[in-house]
């Protein structure tokens, strides 16, 4: 009787041993998912629950139905995107958004209405690589994991990131059905699931409310918390997404700020979510931009409209000191707004030690450029003087009235440029 009676306690020893090691993987991992651990294998701070579930981006949350004329926007190859910019928008007008960077600036836009309010902005963030290995942690380089997650292909991952949901199934212990759905989750996608939340952790952003997936673009889109507004305890009134998307190895983003219950705003954020699209910066969209803006006519070149056309090409080549400043002193022969050269004020002047105004109240430079600037100023002065005095000479010297006349319309035929093309950009 003993010896029966032994052999079923090793028996249900036995089982539970078995039972125990079979769950102890899943309490692993939701330990790590919920907790955070420490172990030889891996290790992971406590995450919060945002980055534990993903979903699918709705966009027809969004109230507005763009019904205006396709005449008020035109859609540019602005920077890394092509996006929609309102050329003539009767509603709201469009004013740069420039932030000095080391090697690049941080470009954007910002859209107003008529009475000064701001209802959208974007920005075209800095891109970066994005590199799948994982270091530091033994379980992904485990042979029997790593070449599970070798196999995954990029574009789904890239989804994976957005819209897998990584909690554990719930029920109860006692419910068959509950150990079932348990029993379906593998080891190896129990590993998977800690590489997507480690991928989270490190490349998304802390101050982050949801994550989401925009199937027809494959752009993943986390939307973030206002900090400013919560440090204060107030509620937020505009909507923050950052948007990436995913070519050829690297991330590329854009933050898509929109205010809250606003139908401007939201008719914006519908047409750029729409019509956004990536694409490779390169010098001869400027080029092409620019052909663009030289066939409007003069009075659109000089307001908001030819504004938006000269910030999308230089957006391209802002490495390009003369383009900038040709924009700027373009820009100022027209009635815009201080507001609108302001921005590009601010940097020019950060970035190059003068703002180039060509307006005496606006100008501001360095010492050492406005020394420069007049030296040129002198330069230019002397050369007119010798001009002058060749020609002085030369006019006395005509042996008929007709001679003259001719020659004064030959002088005039070479010195044929406009007021309104001088100093542009890209000539023929």
């Amino acid at each position: 009787m003993k010896a029966i009676i032994l052999f079923f306690l090793i028996l249900i020893a036995t089982v539970s041993g078995v039972v125990l090691s079979a769950l102890a993987p899943y309490h692993f991992y939701n330990l790590a998912l919920h907790s955070g651990i420490s172990s030889r294998f891996y290790q992971i701070e406590k995450t919060s629950n945002i980055l534990h579930k993903g979903g699918y981006y709705n966009i027809d949350r969004m109230k507005s139905i763009s019904s205006e004329a396709k005449g008020l926007w035109e859609v540019f190859h602005f920077s890394e995107f092509e996006i929609p910019l309102p050329v003539r928008h009767p509603m709201f007008v469009m004013l740069p958004l420039v932030e000095n960077r080391k090697d690049r600036p941080i470009l954007g836009a910002m859209f107003k209405t008529r009475s000064g309010q701001e209802v959208s902005s974007f920005k075209v963030l800095e891109s970066f690589k994005f590199d799948r290995r994982v270091e530091h942690h033994k379980i992904f380089e485990l042979p029997f994991f790593k070449n599970y997650l070798l196999n995954v292909e990029d574009k789904a991952l890239w989804k994976d990131l957005f819209t897998k949901d990584l909690n554990l199934p719930k029920g109860d212990f006692l419910d068959s059905s509950y150990w079932e759905s348990l029993w379906r989750i593998s080891y190896q996608e129990l590993v998977y699931n800690l590489y997507i939340l480690q991928l989270r952790s490190e490349f998304l952003p802390k101050d982050a409310v949801s994550l989401s997936y925009y199937t027809n673009k494959s752009f993943g889109i986390v939307e973030l918390a206002d900090k400013d507004k919560l440090e204060l305890g107030l509620e937020s009134l505009f909507r923050n997404e950052l948007i990436y998307v995913y070519r050829d190895g690297f991330i590329h983003k854009l933050l898509l700020r929109s205010r809250f219950e606003h139908l401007i705003s939201d008719s914006i954020r519908k047409r750029i979510m729409n019509a956004l699209e990536y694409k490779t910066s390169d010098e001869a969209s400027a080029i092409d931009i620019y052909a663009r803006y030289k066939a409007l006519d003069y009075y659109k070149r000089i307001s908001q409209e030819g504004m938006i056309y000269l910030y999308a090409g230089w957006s391209h080549v802002t490495d390009k000191k003369e383009f900038l400043k040709e924009m700027i002193q373009f820009l100022e022969r027209g009635n815009n707004s201080y507001d609108y050269l302001a921005p590009l004020y601010k940097y020019s002047f950060k970035r190059f030690g003068t703002n180039f105004s060509i307006l005496k109240d606006n100008l501001k430079e360095s010492p050492a450029e406005r020394l420069k600037r007049l030296a040129i100023e002198e330069e230019k002065k002397q050369d007119e003087k010798i001009k002058n005095s060749k020609s002085s000479d030369i006019e006395g010297e005509f042996e008929s009235e007709d001679q003259k006349v001719e020659y004064y319309l030959r002088k005039a035929k070479e010195s044929g440029a406009t007021e309104e093309d001088k100093d542009i950009l890209f000539k023929d």
